[in-house]
C-alpha cells in the first residue's frame, strides 16, 4: 500500500473517530484515576499510532493494526482504538487500545420469559461465534432508534412468535467491560402457556433456534450448576429476578 493509499485510510479513521465523540462523547471521558487516558490530540495520537504500528510489523502484523480511529463498522457494531496514555507506567508510556461500540446508543435486550405456572422458556440456539449450540433466552441487536423495551418486545415476537405488551424491567449488564462499551438491558415477560407454539416458526428457524423448551425452575438451576446453560444473558436475567424476588413460587 502506498503512502497516500495510508494516509486516506487513517484520515476516514479520525473522521468517524470525531463524528463518534460528537455522537457519544461520555465514551471518550478521562475520569480522576483512570488508568489509560485517551489522548484527543493530534500529535499524540500520532504517536500513538507510529509506535503500535512499529510493534505490529516487528511481531509479524499487519502495520494497520496502529490505526487511530474508528477501524471497522457495520450494521451492529464499530470497531474503535483508542491513543491511551498509561497513568500508571513509570514511562507514562503512550499505546492503543481497542473497544467494540454498539451502533445502537440503547444497547441490545435479552428478556427472560416465564410461564404462568413459573417454568422458564429457553430456546436452542446456534451460535456463529463459538460454532455450539446454546439453551438461552430471546436476546438481540437494539436498531438504530429503538430504546430497550421495543428491543425486547421485538426480540420475543421474532424469537417466540408471541406479542408481550408488559415487560419487567430488571436492570442493565455490562456484556464484557474489559473489550465492549455500553450496556444491554434486561426483562422479564410473564406469558400464558397457550401462547406458546409447539415449534419456532420458520423465521427463528433461519436465525438458528430449532426447539423451545419450558423448563421448571429447579430444573434450570441444575442446568446451570451442570453448565448446560453457559449464556451470560441468561445467568444474569435470571440472577436479578431471584435476588428482586420476581421468581418466587417458582417450581
Amino acid at each position: 500500500m502506498s503512502a497516500h493509499d495510508r494516509a486516506a485510510r487513517k484520515k476516514v479513521a479520525l473522521r468517524d473517530y470525531d463524528a463518534l465523540r460528537e455522537q457519544r462523547p461520555e465514551l471518550f471521558e478521562n475520569p480522576p484515576g483512570a488508568a489509560c487516558e485517551i489522548l484527543l490530540d493530534r500529535a499524540d495520537q500520532e504517536r500513538a499510532s507510529d509506535e503500535a504500528s512499529r510493534a505490529a510489523v516487528a511481531a509479524g502484523l499487519p502495520e494497520s493494526t496502529g490505526d487511530i480511529g474508528v477501524v471497522y463498522r457495520d450494521p451492529y457494531f464499530r470497531l474503535v482504538r483508542d491513543a491511551v496514555r498509561f497513568a500508571h507506567d513509570k514511562d507514562r508510556r503512550l499505546g492503543t487500545y481497542i473497544r467494540i461500540v454498539p451502533v445502537s446508543v440503547s444497547g441490545g435486550a435479552a428478556v427472560l420469559p416465564v410461564l404462568t405456572d413459573g417454568r422458564v422458556v429457553l430456546l436452542h440456539h446456534f451460535r456463529h461465534a463459538d460454532r455450539a449450540w446454546h439453551w438461552e433466552i430471546p436476546r438481540g441487536f437494539g436498531a438504530p432508534g429503538e430504546d430497550g423495551a421495543g428491543t425486547a418486545a421485538r426480540e420475543v415476537q421474532e424469537e417466540l412468535g408471541v406479542h408481550v405488551a408488559d415487560f419487567t424491567y430488571l436492570g442493565a449488564v455490562s456484556p464484557d467491560t474489559g473489550l465492549r462499551a455500553g450496556v444491554d438491558h434486561l426483562y422479564l415477560a410473564r406469558i400464558g402457556a397457550a401462547q406458546l407454539a409447539d415449534r419456532p416458526a420458520r423465521g427463528a428457524r433461519v436465525e438458528g433456534i430449532d426447539a423451545y423448551q419450558a423448563v421448571p425452575q429447579g430444573e434450570f438451576r441444575a442446568m446451570v450448576a451442570d453448565r448446560r446453560i453457559s449464556d451470560a444473558f441468561t445467568l444474569s436475567a435470571y440472577a436479578l429476578a431471584m435476588a428482586q424476588g420476581l421468581l418466587e413460587g417458582g417450581r
